[in-house]
């Protein structure tokens, strides 16, 4: 019970430490956060966290020591000593307070202990950290000197460098530059050494090194002795192109004079045979070797004259030479294919250009053999060729060839044959030839329109008419083959006279030839209507001059152009009546007014500038429907001119016609419907013999007839019925089946 008592005791008096331990941590605790303020600076809430750690911490330590230290060290004291007084008692609280106090103590005296030991340590650190901040420090500053100093030594390496590279630069660069100045001396050793050849491997690079030097030494004028080596550069190039020209020239003129020795010992050759095919193999043998050397120069011949001046005097070489083998050759053979075709002009003229074409196409292609541009002396040299042809052709057409038909075949061989044919076909090779078949088409054509007026004049306008040529009706009836035979003779030239232009002259000249020659087509036909009229019949003039109408009409259609001719004149009409006025007005002539006539005849008295759309096409359809309309009512009145007659005679009268008179005029036309019909139908067969046309014809013809009937039939009406059946007047009906054209 004591000892259960004294325990309570302890452990009450245990907690009362405890609480004034707790205070104590809690006040020191505190005091370190207080005194940590002054040399870190937190906040209000770390501060108490930092608080309640440490209470919650002793607090854990001091509940669990009584139940173990405590209690421990009791039942140790219980086990070796028994209080047995007051005095005792304390002694022995006095030892277990001071045990607690050193127990509680020993561990915050460790603690302590610790943090010293750790205080100690840190403050060796801190002193290595100053020390290796010195070091640092010291070897930052030795750092930057050194770096300095390298980057100083980099920079000098840097423009050591750059030095070495502008001075390697610059010594190549002269390198360069100088070869242009030392080649000198090696090309002109080779250029005056007698072992040079022009077909030897190291000509052509000779010849471009020379180029070289010369372009380099005109783009730098400011070197020194640049104009110096540029003449030197020169005269080389020029002695180059000395040695290149002559050989070019020997070796055509070699093979020009080989060739010339094959021909035979006449000294001419004819194409096609073998000593002429060798004026081209010899040739074609050396084209390579010197094709090869013109493409060197002609490519250059656009920058440098003087490559120009070579070339032109290799083409001008290579043509004086062909000129000179070919040439003779050309005029033998026209001449015999003159003499061989004579009066046959356009066989002449087809086998001469056929001739000249192979020879053309055959110079062109033999050039390109030697040459790879093609020059205005290759043209000068197939003109030449070609216009031998022309010393030919031009007095042929004009002293020999009279006939228009002639010519206008001679114009449509060049037209159709040569150019359309070939010239357009080939191209460049003709082009030369085509120049010159040009030429002659345009003389032909010329002489040929000249020709066509002439001819149109003598055969057409001023044609005169036999009597076979006017024999119509009865020429119709002449059993002919040709239909042709049958027609006016100057419609059957005038229509062949068209067809033959219209092949081989262009649009507008054959327009004005065209309406000229259908305007005097047209006169001749009137012409000979007036004659045919007086030898057989009106109405036969009249379907004569439709025939033919229709005819031209016909002919004319397929031709593709207007026919039409734009005519310009002057009217000197006002001219007339100014010079009237002006004689006149003699008194005014010195006026100084507005009226002066001298002044009023310069002002009035200019012509007139008239310009007249001639359309052929539509004189023909004029003309054919005049005609129609005059045999229309030529016919018409022949078969009703009674009743015509006797209506105008009704209508003049003022009393009415007997039933006598009007039975006689009906008698009198029926017979003449009768009678005259069947004829008009036979004339217009013969003369248009188709059915077609003849019916649209006719059809006008009845109508008129059928009009004068009903006109007959009004005046009829007021009599009397009898009256009527005595005078028998046929029905409208009955009209038209007496008049049906079958």
């Amino acid at each position: 019970a004591v000892v259960s008592t004294q325990s309570t005791g302890s452990q009450q008096k245990l907690m009362s430490v405890q609480i004034i331990t707790n205070a104590a941590q809690s006040k020191l605790v505190r005091d370190k956060l207080t005194k940590w303020e002054t040399t870190t600076s937190i906040s209000q809430r770390q501060k108490d966290c930092v608080v309640d750690l440490a209470t919650w911490s002793a607090m854990d330590e001091e509940i669990d020591l009584p139940s173990s230290d405590i209690i421990s060290n009791n039942e140790t004291q219980d086990q070796s000593s028994t209080i047995n007084n007051a005095q005792e008692f304390y002694e022995w609280f006095h030892s277990v307070e001071r045990g607690m106090e050193s127990d509680q103590e020993s561990e915050y005296r460790d603690y302590i202990n610790s943090l010293k030991e750790h205080h100690g340590r840190c403050n060796s650190v801190l002193d290595g950290i100053s020390k290796a901040l010195e070091h640092l420090k010291l070897l930052g500053s030795q750092y930057r000197t050194v770096s300095l100093t390298t980057e100083a030594l980099h920079d000098s390496c840097e423009l050591l460098m750059q030095d070495q590279q502008d001075l390697e630069q610059l010594g190549t660069s002269i390198a360069q530059h100088l070869v242009y100045f030392t080649e000198h001396d090696r090309i002109g050793t080779k250029l005056n050494s007698s072992a040079i050849s022009v077909m030897g491997e190291a000509f052509v690079p000779m010849l471009i090194k020379i180029d070289e030097c010369v372009e380099f030494m005109k783009d730098h004028p400011d070197y020194k002795e640049s104009a110096v080596y540029l003449a030197k550069y020169q005269q080389c190039l020029v002695r180059a192109l000395t040695l290149l020209r002559s050989y070019i020239v020997n070796a055509i003129r070699s093979t020009s004079a080989s060739a010339l020795s094959a021909l035979p010992g006449s000294g001419g050759a004819v194409p096609g045979d073998p000593a002429f095919a060798q004026l081209y193999s010899k040739f074609q043998s050396q084209g390579p070797r010197i094709k090869a050397l013109m493409e060197q120069i002609e490519d250059r011949s656009e920058k440098n004259p003087e490559y120009l001046q070579v070339t032109q005097d290799c083409y001008t070489c290579y043509c004086y030479q062909r000129q000179a083998l070919i040439l003779p050759i050309i005029n033998q053979e026209l001449e015999r294919l003159y003499k061989g075709h004579d009066k046959d002009y356009c066989t002449f003229i087809r086998t001469s250009c056929m001739a000249l074409i192979r020879i053309c196409e055959d110079e062109y292609s033999l050039y390109h053999c030697f040459f790879s541009r093609s020059d205005l002396i290759l043209q000068g040299l197939l003109e030449s060729l070609s216009s031998q042809l022309y010393d030919y052709f031009r007095p042929m057409i004009i002293n020999q060839v009279q006939r228009f038909d002639l010519l206008a075949d001679i114009c449509s061989v060049l037209k159709n044959d040569i150019f359309d044919d070939h010239v357009n076909a080939k191209g460049e090779c003709l082009e030369a030839f085509g120049h010159l078949a040009l030429q002659m088409l345009e003389d032909a054509q010329e002489r040929l329109s000249y020709r066509t007026q002439a001819y149109i004049s003598s055969d057409v306008t001023n044609f005169l008419p036999s009597a076979g040529d006017l024999a119509y009706p009865s020429k119709l009836s002449e059993d002919l083959s040709n239909q042709y035979a049958m027609w006016y003779p100057t419609v059957r030239r005038s229509l062949i006279c068209l067809s033959k232009l219209y092949r081989c002259t262009n649009r507008s000249v054959f327009e004005s030839l065209a309406q000229e020659c259908l305007a005097a087509c047209i006169d001749s036909l009137k012409s000979a209507t007036l004659s045919i009229v007086e030898n057989s019949s009106l109405l036969d003039s009249q379907l004569f001059l439709i025939k033919h109408l229709l005819i031209i009409r016909e002919q004319i259609a397929p031709f593709d152009v207007n026919f039409t001719v734009n005519e310009v004149s002057l009217d000197f009409t006002n001219l007339k009546i100014a010079a009237t006025g002006l004689m006149t007005n003699k008194n005014r002539i010195l006026s100084l007014s507005s009226n002066n006539a001298l002044l009023e005849f310069l002002f009035q008295g200019a012509p007139q500038l008239t310009k007249k759309v001639l359309d052929s096409k539509k004189d023909v359809d004029i003309n054919l429907k005049e005609a129609c309309t005059d045999f229309i009512t030529t016919a018409a009145t022949m078969l009703s001119s009674p009743i015509h007659a006797f209506l105008a005679t009704v209508e003049t009268s003022t009393s009415s016609p007997t039933m006598e008179q009007c039975r006689n005029v009906v008698s009198e036309t029926t017979q003449r419907i009768s009678s005259k019909l069947p004829g008009i139908k036979k004339s217009m067969h013969l003369y248009l013999a188709n059915p077609d046309t003849e019916a649209i014809l006719f059809r006008p013809i009845r109508g008129q007839i059928l009009a004068q009937f009903a006109n007959l039939r009004k005046v009829l009406d007021p009599m009397e019925e009898e009256d009527k059946f005595i005078i028998n007047c046929p029905s409208p009906e009955q009209l038209t089946l007496t008049l049906a054209y079958n």
